[in-house]
C-alpha cells in the first residue's frame, strides 16, 4: 500500500500525531514529519520526496494551517504532482484563498464536531479505498444499486461501500469523490486509454453526454475517432473513424451527431454502425450543433452571411448528400454582430439559446441571447459570456473567463432571475467561445478541466532525431500550425486566441510581430520559397479562401482565389508558381486542387475522388505529391507523380497516417501516426518511386489540432530538427491528454450554489 503524506502547521503537531496514530491503527501507512525525516537528510528535500512518492495527501486544516507558508508550499507540491488531496478539518474554518484554490474538487472530512475516534475511521476508510484501488484493479464485482432510477447504471458493490463511508476511490481510470447518499453529488474522473485519449481541436466542444447521463461521447485518437463510453465500462466504443468534430446527442439518446471533415453534418447510432449524412455545411466551419425534440438539428457556421440554421435529422435515402437547411437568424453587422453560434435548445423546444460573437472585443464582448422559434424574435440575456445551456436545476450554465458560470433562469419568461456565480473554476474552452462542458437532462455534468483548452498557453520546442528537446525563446502563446521560413530565421504561426490571426516569431532577434489584422479567422500560414510572402486561408470576405500577405507586414492582403468552398493552403511548388490546397465541397468532400500564380490561372483539380483528400504537399524536387486520403477507411499517406498525378499512386503508410511533410532534401517523408508519433519513410533517389518501410522517429505525441487536419509541426532547413508544440508547457502543464470529469447529481449542487432573485 502507498503512503499518506500528512501536512500540518507546527502549532497543530499534537493533533496531527494523534490522527496519524489512529490512521495507522486502521491500517493506513502514513508519512509525517519530523518522525519520518531520515537523520542527516535535508528537511525540504525530504518533504518534496515524500509528497512525490506518496499515494495521497492529507491536509490538517486549521487557522494555523491557513497562515502557514510551509503548509501552502506542501499543498502546492501535492497539487503539482497530481496527488489526491484529502482535507481533514480539525477546526471549523474555511481554507484561505491561496490554499482553497487547490482544494476545490477534493474530498473533505470534518473532524471537529465529534471525537477523533469517531471521525478518523471514516477518513481511514476513504484513504484505504484510494490507496488500495490498485490492488482491487478490475476484479471488483458488479451488482445493481438503486442509487439512481436509471436501471442501466451499475456500480461495483465495494466501490459503493467505500463511497458511502465518505471516501474517494481511484481505479480503472475513474475517481469518485464525495459521500454517496440519495441525490448526493459524486465526481468521477475518466482517463481513457492512451490510444483513445481525448483530443482537443480548439474550435468547438469535444465532448457530449446522453440525456440520462449514462454515456459520455468524445473525440479521440488524435482527432480521428468518435468514441462513446458508458460510465460503468472500462473501455470506450468506437462509433466513427475519420475527422469528427463537435459531437452532440439526440433527445432520445439513440443517435450521436457530429461534423466530419469540417464539411458534412452526420449522425451515427449510439451503439455504432454506418454514419448517415444529414446535410452539407454552407462553406463555413461548424460553430455548434443542437438536436431538438422535433428531430430538427440547429447549427451555426463561420459564414458571416448566416447565423443559425435548421435541418431535419432524417433527410431520407433520396436526399443523397443530405437535406437543405433553412436560415433561422442572420447576424446584424450594423449592431456589431459578427456571427451567431453555439446553439442549445431549451426544454420544450420553444426557444434556442445562442451566442452573439462581436466584430471586436472577443469573448469579453460576446452576448448570450435567446431565440423564440415560434415568433422569430430574439433578445440578449446577458453579456460577457458564451455557449450557454440549460440545467434542470433551473439555471443557465455558460462559459466566461475560463470558468463555468451559472445564473438562475425563468424558463417560461425566458429571463435571468439572479446573479451569476462561478460553479467550476477551471474548464477548457476555445478561442471561438465554445466550452468543453455539457449538462445532461438529469443534471449530470461532464467537462474537461483545464486552463481554457485551445486558449491554453503552449510553447514551441525543437526536437531532434534522438527526441531531445530544446526550447524556442518565444513566450507561451496559443500556437498552432507553425511554419519555419526557408532560411530558418523566422516562424509563422496561427494564434488561436480571440483575434485568430497570423503572427511571426523572429528566431534570431527573439521578437514577435503580428502579420494579419482582421476580425475574421486567418490560419494555415505558408511561406513562399523566396521568403517574401506568407500565404494563408481566411474567411474575412466570406468562405475561407487563400490570401497572400507581404512577410514584412506592409501592404494589404491579396486574395488569390475565389470560391464558395473552403480552401486550406497546404503546399507550394519549389519555384513558388503553384499553390496546393484541399477544396471542400458537398459533392466529393475534400479534393486536392492546384492554383497557378504566375502566370495567374484557374484552379485545377489534381486529385478528385468520392473520398477525402487533403494536406497535399509537393516534394522539394517538384516530382512527387504526397497527401492523405481515406480511401480505405482511416486516413493513410499516399504519393503520386507530379504534375502528372494520374501516372501512378502508392500508399506509403500502414495502420493510418496524417499530415505528411517532406525533408528539405526530398529523401525522406514524415507523417503522424494515429497515436501522434512522428513516422519516417526513406525515399530513394531514382526515376521511379521507391521507399522504405515506415518507422518511428519520435515516439512522443506533441500537440495536434484534433479534428482540424492542419499540420502542427515543421522541419528546420537542415532537416535535423522538428519544430513542435507542447500543450500546456511553460505554465506548469504537461503534454498529457485531459481527463473527463463527470459530476453526478450536479443539479443538486447548483441548487445550493446559485442564488435566485
Amino acid at each position: 500500500m502507498s503512503t499518506l503524506f500528512i501536512s500540518y502547521a507546527s502549532d497543530d503537531q499534537a493533533v496531527a500525531l494523534e490522527v496519524c496514530a489512529q490512521l495507522e491503527a486502521q491500517g493506513v501507512r502514513c508519512w509525517i514529519a519530523p518522525r519520518d525525516v531520515a537523520p542527516g537528510a535535508q528537511w525540504d528535500e525530504a518533504i518534496v520526496d515524500a509528497i512525490t512518492s506518496s499515494g495521497a495527501f492529507l491536509l490538517m486544516l486549521t487557522t494555523a494551517a491557513n497562515a502557514s507558508p510551509y503548509v501552502k508550499n506542501e499543498v502546492n507540491h501535492a497539487f503539482a504532482a497530481s496527488k489526491p488531496i484529502f482535507t481533514f478539518r480539525v477546526e471549523d474554518v474555511q481554507p484561505s484563498k491561496s490554499i482553497g484554490f487547490y482544494l476545490a474538487r477534493h474530498h473533505w472530512t470534518d473532524g471537529f464536531a465529534k471525537p477523533l475516534d469517531q471521525t478518523v475511521p471514516q477518513l481511514a476508510a476513504a484513504v484505504t479505498a484510494l490507496l488500495g484501488a490498485a490492488a482491487l484493479g478490475d476484479v471488483l464485482p458488479r451488482t445493481a444499486v438503486k442509487a439512481r432510477k436509471r436501471s442501466s447504471w451499475r456500480r461495483p458493490a465495494s466501490l459503493v461501500a467505500a463511497c458511502a463511508a465518505g471516501g474517494l476511490l481511484v481505479g480503472a481510470g475513474m475517481s469518485y469523490t464525495r459521500p454517496v447518499a440519495s441525490q448526493a453529488v459524486m465526481r468521477l474522473q475518466i482517463t481513457p486509454p492512451a490510444a483513445m485519449a481525448v483530443t482537443i481541436n480548439g474550435i468547438d466542444r469535444d465532448i457530449a453526454i446522453t440525456p440520462d447521463g449514462s454515456r459520455v461521447v468524445y473525440v479521440g485518437n488524435n482527432g480521428t475517432q468518435l468514441l462513446v463510453r458508458t460510465l460503468e465500462a472500462l473501455e470506450p466504443l468506437v462509433l466513427f473513424t475519420g475527422n469528427p468534430r463537435g459531437p452532440f446527442v439526440s433527445p432520445d439518446g439513440q443517435w450521436v451527431g457530429f461534423v466530419d471533415l469540417n464539411t458534412t453534418l452526420k449522425k451515427v447510432a449510439i451503439t455504432g454502425g454506418p454514419a448517415i449524412t444529414v446535410t452539407q455545411l454552407d462553406g463555413g466551419q461548424a460553430r455548434g450543433q443542437a438536436w431538438a425534440a422535433d428531430n430538427t438539428i440547429i447549427y451555426g457556421t463561420s459564414l458571416p452571411t448566416t447565423g443559425l440554421l435548421a435541418v431535419t435529422a432524417d433527410p431520407g435515402p433520396a436526399a443523397g448528400s443530405g437535406a437543405a437547411p433553412s436560415v433561422l437568424t442572420r447576424p446584424d453587422r450594423s449592431r456589431g454582430e459578427a456571427d451567431h453560434s453555439w446553439p442549445e435548445v431549451l426544454p420544450g423546444g420553444r426557444a434556442v439559446l445562442f451566442t452573439i460573437r462581436p466584430l471586436t472585443g472577443g469573448d469579453g464582448a460576446a452576448s448570450i441571447a435567446v431565440l423564440d422559434v415560434r415568433t422569430g424574435t430574439q433578445k440578449v440575456l446577458l453579456r460577457g459570456g458564451t455557449h450557454a445551456q440549460y440545467a434542470p436545476s433551473g439555471d443557465l450554465v455558460y462559459s466566461a473567463g475560463g470558468s463555468l458560470q451559472a445564473v438562475a433562469f425563468d424558463l417560461e419568461r425566458l429571463e435571468i432571475r439572479g446573479t451569476p456565480v462561478t460553479v467550476v473554476a477551471r474548464v477548457m474552452g476555445t478561442n471561438l467561445g465554445a466550452v468543453d462542458a455539457v449538462v445532461s437532462g438529469n443534471g449530470t455534468l461532464a467537462y474537461l478541466s483545464g486552463e481554457g483548452g485551445a486558449t491554453t498557453q503552449r510553447t514551441m520546442v525543437w526536437v531532434d532525431r534522438q527526441a531531445h528537446e530544446s526550447p524556442v525563446a518565444a513566450p507561451p502563446r496559443t500556437y498552432v500550425y507553425p511554419r519555419v521560413s526557408p532560411d530558418g530565421t523566422r516562424v509563422a504561426f496561427f494564434s488561436a486566441d480571440q483575434e485568430s490571426d497570423i503572427w511571426v516569431w523572429d528566431l534570431a532577434r527573439t521578437t514577435l510581430g503580428r502579420l494579419t489584422v482582421d476580425p475574421g479567422l486567418d490560419l494555415y500560414p505558408l511561406w513562399t520559397p523566396d521568403r517574401r510572402h506568407v500565404l494563408f486561408s481566411s474567411d474575412r470576405e466570406g468562405p475561407r479562401n487563400i490570401f497572400r500577405q507581404a512577410a514584412d507586414g506592409t501592404g494589404s492582403p491579396e486574395r488569390l482565389a475565389r470560391s464558395d468552398a473552403p480552401q486550406e493552403v497546404t503546399g507550394i511548388s519549389p519555384d513558388g508558381t503553384r499553390v496546393i490546397f484541399p477544396e471542400r465541397t458537398g459533392a466529393t468532400g475534400a479534393d486536392i486542387v492546384e492554383l497557378q500564380l504566375a502566370p495567374r490561372g484557374e484552379p485545377r483539380h489534381l486529385v478528385q475522388t468520392p473520398f477525402a483528400e487533403q494536406n497535399g504537399i509537393i516534394s522539394p524536387d517538384g516530382r512527387w505529391l504526397a497527401y492523405e486520403a481515406n480511401d480505405s477507411g482511416p486516413f493513410e499517406i499516399y504519393v503520386r507523380p507530379y504534375p502528372d498525378v494520374n501516372a501512378g499512386k502508392w500508399q506509403v503508410s500502414t495502420g493510418g497516417g496524417t499530415r505528411p511533410l517532406w525533408s528539405p532534401d526530398g529523401q525522406e517523408l514524415f507523417f503522424l501516426s494515429p497515436a501522434g508519433a512522428l513516422m519516417r519513410i526513406g525515399v530513394a533517389r531514382s526515376g521511379t518511386w521507391s521507399v522504405t518501410i515506415p518507422s518511428v522517429l519520435v515516439q512522443t505525441a506533441y500537440f495536434s489540432a484534433g479534428g482540424n487536419p492542419g499540420r502542427t509541426y515543421d522541419i528546420a532547413p537542415d532537416g535535423q530538427r522538428f519544430l513542435v508544440i507542447k500543450q500546456g508547457a511553460g505554465a506548469g502543464g504537461s503534454n498529457a491528454a485531459p481527463s473527463i470529469v463527470v459530476v453526478l447529481n450536479w443539479a443538486e449542487e447548483l441548487k445550493r450554489l446559485v442564488p435566485v432573485n
